[in-house]
């Protein structure tokens, strides 16, 4: 099984948490996020643990993690995740400043892990 932690518990959050829960080759292994009312009712919901960022960081239990979080926070948890050895899944943008964005991408590339960015608006045949 391969676990994932999820990184924000808002309305997208929730939207990858059923499809998490809904995969049978995947497990929602915690919900993180600092809104404890938010992150403790997802958690309950798919029966996951409730972690910190650290916590979900380090527990070798956990894969991937996927990013849901606001978009202040992506490029620092992505790199936090490369430096633990995750496979990361991210929201878009990675950061509105490119230079930061460019800066990311290099502790992934450096950790040599997995990363994949959320753009659903490509398969959208209306913005083709």
């Amino acid at each position: 099984m391969f676990n994932i932690a999820l990184l924000g518990a808002g309305r997208i959050g929730q939207v990858h948490a059923a499809n998490i829960a809904s995969h049978g080759a995947t497990t929602l292994w915690s919900v993180v996020d600092p809104n404890q009312e938010f992150a403790t009712r997802l958690a309950a919901q798919y029966q996951a643990r409730q972690q910190s960022v650290d916590e979900a960081m380090t527990d070798p239990n956990v894969h991937a993690v996927l990013i849901a979080s606001a978009t202040d926070t992506h490029a620092d948890l992505i790199e936090m995740a490369a430096r633990h050895g995750k496979a990361i899944f991210c929201e878009k943008p990675v950061h509105l400043d490119l230079a930061r964005v460019r800066d990311c991408l290099k502790v992934v590339k450096e950790h040599d892990v997995p990363l994949f960015i959320g753009f659903n608006r490509r398969f959208d045949p209306q913005f083709r």
